[in-house]
């Protein structure tokens, strides 16, 4: 109305990047609530009193379209073995599902990761490393998928020797570093599970064999058993209903050097180790793969040999194995084209010199070494398509890592995010990173040394700033105090990832922890593995959109939104008395007003009417941020929308 003494605006970005209010660092809940450890299951051969190592985590449901719970895999002590298993966080309890997924129950088995494919995203899929006296004695790669019904877990791929279904490209050479992502390169297809890798192969220039990156996908044959004709590295009948078919232009001899003929390794310099790849799919109907990985080591090629992270996607190619080829794709990659294939140089344009490496590394400085990559989809912007999101550490020439992230960007290159500034400390060495998406919220996870210990830290971006959400490090739940963890990523996931079953975080199912969740494994003796969740951030689940408007009505105002599952909400009210610059961007400096309790809604459209009144007093002229807040009922602050700022003349 022209002469309402009240009125709304939306939170623009040119008028405040960072809100503060809406930014706020988000509360640790413990996944068990008391703060108990993850591995505990004696019964199933999980001894609490025994290690626990290394770990993944994924949101997955073994229902189509179901409510996406923690899933995790982590290494587990067994006297002088050691296994892998999964547990699923479940009505508030961790369950294990199935029993150790060790082809050889008396070996070391490691580095275990998991995701879900199949055709409702339903079926849970790990992979992990161990050695195989069977085949030699050396390690090799193993997947295995979730049977619901029997609770089992069933190893696939093709008969490699003695029934061992092993996915090495060469069964005599030391694989290890397995990475998982469950994808469609058809839109509409069901996701398989794709696996990348490192594996000793080639040889370049009478150097030795080098680590180098293979990725492999999975195809379901239509019955059990049959011969995976036409298939490689192997043409062996399946074990079970899965073969596995290695991916890429085909572009490194065994023996060394460059062929056509050769092996489809993924490295920019096979004279180099590529080591610990990560994987995911993003794009327009997330049908890309991408692979990142660092390379490490002296060049026999006259390349760089400080360590340098690199990434890759799939292009569709008939020629080459499994139907596609990769396209390294870097910083300095905008105008260019790099197959990873035998053109140019005989490794691909990428390694023609120094300067075509560079721009092909994701570094922030490519004379400076960065390592630990990984990789999620995302989107900022909810119906915009998902692009790779990379994390990871570099030097800063202090002799200290650093946490970068960089995104795709017009397709063609990536460019650092954050303003190109560190997430974390740089008074301390940073290393180890991991990235998921909650809805279109992106969070890093990273650990630090400080001092004698390790600690980790977690934190996400809201609104084009970095919410740091733990703040002096990850803290036990059950005594307070800050943990000390092992020199490994604490793996981070959420119940509402990017994915086409998600509408790419947009559309995600209510589920019992509607928020991103993340393992650490503490350094003790024993080492023991736990689970927490961030609670209380903006929560596009709990309120589709993330948004509410309040509008002017009767003497004071309406607050309308959206609310996914009946809580008690209420409203924060802060008043905007300014704004400053910080990083370069226009940040409102706000004046904490108060609280409103708006009591217990059912599910569905909200339209409360509110008196603007805070505290028993009635609001006067001025500018304030609203922001709507849901609470379960022990009070605990679940989550909150974007907040809008609503003018009093």
């Amino acid at each position: 109305m022209a002469h309402s003494r009240f009125r709304t605006a939306a939170l623009v970005a040119s008028l405040a990047i960072l809100v503060a209010a809406a930014s706020a660092t988000a509360a640790v809940l413990g996944l068990l609530a008391n703060g108990s450890q993850v591995n505990n299951d004696p019964a199933n051969g999980i001894d609490p009193g025994q290690s626990a190592g290394l770990s993944d985590l994924v949101g997955g449901s073994l229902a189509a379209a179901g409510a996406r719970v923690p899933w995790g895999t982590f290494e587990q002590k067994a006297g002088s073995a050691q296994h892998i298993f999964v547990r699923a966080f479940k009505n508030g309890q961790w369950v294990t599902q199935g029993q150790s997924l060790n082809i050889s129950p008396g070996v070391e088995a490691e580095a275990p990761q998991i995701d879900f494919a199949g055709a409702g995203r339903n079926v849970p899929w790990d992979t992990w490393y161990e050695p195989n006296a069977a085949l030699g004695g050396q390690t090799q790669i193993f997947a295995s998928r979730f049977v619901a019904a029997t609770n089992t877990w069933v190893p696939e791929g093709q008969n490699r020797g003695a029934g061992v279904p092993s996915l090495n490209i060469h069964t005599d050479k030391e694989a290890e570093n397995p990475a998982v992502a469950g994808g469609a390169a058809v839109p509409g297809n069901a996701p398989v599970p794709w696996v990348a890798w490192q594996e000793q192969d080639g040889n370049v220039s009478g150097t030795g064999n080098h680590d180098q990156i293979f990725v492999s996908k999975g195809v379901k044959q239509a019955l059990a058993q049959l011969p995976c004709t036409g298939f490689k590295p192997s043409a062996a009948n399946s074990v079970s209903t899965f073969c596995w078919q290695q991916v890429g232009a085909d572009r490194l001899a065994p023996s060394g050097g460059s062929s056509s003929t050769g092996d489809p390794s993924l490295n920019v310099d096979p004279s180099r180790n590529g080591i610990e790849p990560d994987i995911a799919f993003t794009g327009p109907s997330d049908k890309v793969a991408w692979t990142v990985w660092y390379e490490v080591g002296s060049s026999a090629l006259g390349l760089r040999a400080n360590d340098q992270v690199f990434a890759a996607k799939i292009v569709a190619d008939p020629t080459a194995d499994g139907g596609f080829h990769w396209q390294a794709v870097g910083r300095g990659t905008a105008a260019q084209t790099n197959p990873l294939d035998t053109s140019s140089s005989g490794f691909g344009p990428c390694a023609a010199s120094t300067a075509a490496e560079d721009a092909c590394s994701l570094n922030a400085n490519p004379q400076r070494g960065a390592e630990d990559p990984s990789v999620a989809s995302g989107t900022l912007t909810a119906g915009v398509p998902t692009v790779p999101w990379v994390v990871w550490a570099e030097d800063t020439g202090t002799g200290r890592h650093a946490i970068f992230i960089s995104r795709l960007v017009g397709g063609t290159h990536f460019e650092l995010f954050n303003g190109g500034a560190p997430l974390s400390n740089t008074s301390h060495d940073a290393t180890h990173p991991d990235i998921t998406f909650f809805g279109n919220i992106p969070y890093v996870s990273w650990i630090e040394s400080v001092g004698s210990g390790v600690r980790g830290f977690v934190g996400h971006f809201q609104s084009g700033a970095f919410v740091l959400d733990t703040p002096d490090g990850i803290r036990l739940v059950d005594s307070g105090r800050r943990a000390s963890l092992i020199d490994f990523r604490a793996p981070i996931s959420s119940s509402c990832t990017a994915d086409p079953f998600t509408n790419d975080g947009s559309a995600c199912t209510v589920a019992p922890v509607n928020d991103p969740f993340f393992l650490f494994t503490t350094a003790d003796s024993p080492q023991r593995l736990f689970g927490q969740a961030l609670i209380g951030g903006v929560n596009c689940v709990l309120f589709p959109g993330c948004s509410v408007a309040v509008a002017p009505s009767s003497g004071g105002a309406v607050i309308s939104g959206q609310l996914a599952q009946s809580n008690t909400v209420g409203i924060l009210v802060d008043r905007i008395v300014g704004s400053k610059r910080v990083h370069g961007h226009k940040v409102l400096v706000l004046r904490l007003i108060g609280k409103v309790p708006l009591g217990a809604h059912h599910s569905g459209h909200l339209r409360i009417h509110w008196n603007l009144k805070v505290n028993g007093h009635k609001l006067g002229r001025g500018r304030y941020l609203i922001t709507l807040r849901g609470f379960d009922r022990h009070h605990t602050l679940l989550g909150t929308t974007n907040s809008v700022i609503f003018t009093i003349h």
